[in-house]
């Protein structure tokens, strides 16, 4: 973007926004404790004081990297866009001149390993999106470079996904998954488009209707994946009390040796003597069974690169005592 042509606005104070940043990650953590205590105070209180906030922050953390990626891509292709469209400057086009070439790289290259393989052609739709805007903007004379990255680089790489997705897209179709099927195949196709100018009449109301909608939306789409995040362990205990035997599954907020706490999956507390307690079990996590069985070469659809490349656990059955029977 050119400093002679843009016409620049000086950004108002903006201080107390950067100050306020670093609370929205304890906002979550609140409001997902106060949703696990089913909204009671008490327990809520209770959480709190035994919960380690480092490991609560670090599921948060786990949980919403995927959500840097798509910002810092999404505000960089936005931003460009309008600004090869319109040639005006705007917020827009401020944030993403903010944001470095080593930046957006790294947020490439996170996406690449964290985000699930049906995403991974809309990353390489975003990824080749602001590679041809930045040659539409910095190279303007160069026609040569246009062509190879704007419109041969996309082609080749729809291509190139085609083929690769090729078992993954006749699995989808197979199985009716509509929304596995589109987000493999529009993207590639769809990437060549989003290299060029838009319409300057329609550049503003596309590029900061998408912005604006991204900014609303996406603090309630981080919430709500906050709230399905595991806060604890999920275990079952067999607890042993005045000759009969039951079996609870939850989470273990606290142990000593006279008592123990334990917060059952419906959120009722229950103090139990630890004495009492014959076996304890760790429990597989309800929120890891696959909602599509949609894969390439056994890679599924929900997992991302890194998952897919760890050692996984081997497959055993499930401890009837994580159903709530005795073992």
């Amino acid at each position: 973007m050119s400093d002679g042509e843009r016409v620049r606005v000086t950004p108002r104070n903006q201080e107390w926004l950067l100050a306020l940043l670093p609370a929205f990650p304890l906002v979550l953590l609140v409001t997902r404790l106060w949703y696990a205590s089913e909204q009671d105070t008490q327990t809520l209180l209770l959480l709190v004081q035994s919960i380690s906030p480092l490991g609560m922050l670090t599921a948060v953390l786990l949980t919403t990297v995927w959500v840097l990626p798509a910002l810092v891509l999404g505000g960089r292709v936005l931003g460009t866009l309008y600004w090869v469209s319109a040639r005006r400057s705007s917020w827009l086009v401020r944030a993403a001149e903010r944001l470095p070439g080593w930046v957006v790289l790294l947020a490439v290259a996170l996406g690449a390993f964290s985000w699930q393989l049906r995403f991974l052609p809309t990353l390489a739709m975003l990824s080749l999106s602001a590679a041809g805007l930045v040659v539409r903007d910095r190279f303007p004379l160069h026609e040569g470079l246009r062509a190879v990255v704007c419109y041969a680089l996309p082609a080749v790489a729809a291509a190139l996904s085609y083929t690769l997705l090729w078992p993954a897209l006749v699995g989808a179709l197979a199985a009716g998954d509509t929304a596995t099927l589109i987000l493999l195949v529009l993207p590639p196709a769809a990437a060549i488009l989003l290299t060029g100018p838009v319409p300057e009449a329609s550049a503003r109301v596309l590029t900061h209707g998408i912005a604006v909608a991204i900014t609303i939306f996406t603090p309630f789409l981080v919430g709500v994946v906050v709230m399905n995040a595991p806060i604890l362990p999920l275990t079952a205990l067999q607890v042993d009390e005045d000759r009969s035997s039951r079996v609870l599954v939850g989470y273990l907020v606290a142990s000593d040796d006279q008592m123990s706490t334990f917060l059952e999956r419906e959120g009722t507390v229950s103090f139990i003597r630890t004495d009492t307690i014959q076996s304890r079990v760790l429990c597989p996590d309800p929120g890891a069974v696959p909602r599509t069985w949609v894969n390439l070469h056994g890679w599924y659809a929900e997992q991302s690169v890194i998952s897919w490349l760890a050692p996984g656990r081997s497959a055993v059955a499930v401890d009837p005592r994580c159903q709530g029977r005795s073992g």
